[in-house]
């Protein structure tokens, strides 16, 4: 008598029926992050631009953004380059170029948190010396510090799907369906960029 066959684990690998279909699930899911992620940082840049634009009286001893920060701004532009680069060699079917693009994307990545970091500490340096500190110094400071550590925060979780893509070029074979981890993570860190580019405008309105 022959067995029934059985069916694989939610979560097993092979639950796709074909690579293409194990991509287009991680670019709705990737979709469906990008929303969620879009709708809160977009809330909370309106909600500190209303209370910024509510104020008539508005102190104008604020610390200027550390010089980090623009440092920052330049190295995640520089990783949004990579990962193109990355993409397009994947395109090419360059493994040497898709190796040294994600080598320095991680590289740069690093250097980005880093920095932030650094700004953190300089950023907390001038706060000390201001003279007063009112309601409206508060929540300038505050929108910094928010802006700031959520994206960090996001940043942290791209470096997860960074150091696996890693892993594949340098220890594994590449498949479609590592193609398509690599173009959704770049989108993801496009992504990134364009909100580190909302805050950094709008910090600069506090």
């Amino acid at each position: 008598m022959s067995r029934p066959p059985t069916t694989k684990a939610a979560g097993a690998r092979g639950v796709y029926a074909t690579e293409s279909a194990q991509v287009k699930a991680g670019s709705l899911g990737l979709l469906l992050l990008l929303i969620s992620l879009a709708m809160l940082f977009g809330g909370l840049v309106l909600a500190v631009l209303v209370i910024r634009l509510g104020n008539t009286v508005w102190p104008d001893d604020l610390p200027h953004l550390p010089w980090q920060i623009w440092v920052s701004t330049g190295l995640l532009l520089a990783i949004s380059l990579f990962f193109a680069g990355a993409v397009k060699a994947a395109k090419k079917k360059s493994d040497v170029g898709i190796r040294i693009c994600l080598v320095w994307t991680g590289i740069l990545a690093v250097m980005f948190t880093a920095m932030q970091v650094w700004a953190w500490a300089d950023w907390s340096d001038q706060v000390s010396k201001l003279d007063s500190m009112t309601d409206q110094h508060r929540i300038a400071i505050a929108g910094f510090w928010i802006f700031t550590g959520l994206h960090v925060a996001h940043v942290l979780g791209g470096l997860v799907p960074l150091a696996m893509l890693g892993w594949y070029a340098v220890f594994r074979t590449w498949t479609n369906a590592r193609h398509g981890l690599l173009r959704h993570t770049a989108i993801y860190w496009h992504f990134l960029d364009g909100v580190w580019i909302v805050l950094l405008l709008t910090m600069l309105m506090l």
